[in-house]
């Protein structure tokens, strides 16, 4: 991660870096974990606002259903892009597959045509 991202979650609450002797910030376990989950939610797309919303409820006594309702809807968010990426893997996959079989001897060499024809024959 870099400094000026560690600086602001500093800056906007979400870490409390203790600091040594020669001002140097320490990060607790806690506040590494934190880190960690956050780059977790970033890489699946969860918003900064959210993560937000998260530490707010986290850090709160009644904030659990709402929590909760923020970590379901973003693993339905992230289910729908999985199927997303799944459907365009399996697009390379067939792209894949073709340009192979389209280097045996005797193949047609019209590739557009021919996978069109194919995807057409599915």
């Amino acid at each position: 991660m870099k400094e000026h991202t560690l600086r602001y979650y500093e800056q906007i609450g979400f870490i409390a870096p203790k600091r040594d002797e020669n001002n140097v910030r320490w990060y607790s376990k806690e506040d590494r974990n934190w880190i960690e989950f956050v780059l977790h939610m970033k890489q699946t797309g969860m918003t900064l606002e959210n993560l937000k919303t998260y530490f707010n409820l986290w850090h709160s006594e009644d904030g659990l259903d709402e929590l909760l309702q923020i970590l379901r809807n973003h693993r339905q968010s992230v289910q729908e892009q999985l199927a997303i990426y799944q459907a365009n893997l399996e697009l390379i996959d067939k792209k894949i597959a073709f340009y192979e079989k389209s280097k045996e001897p005797g193949f047609e060499k019209n590739l557009f045509q021919t996978f069109v024809d194919e995807q057409q024959s599915e």
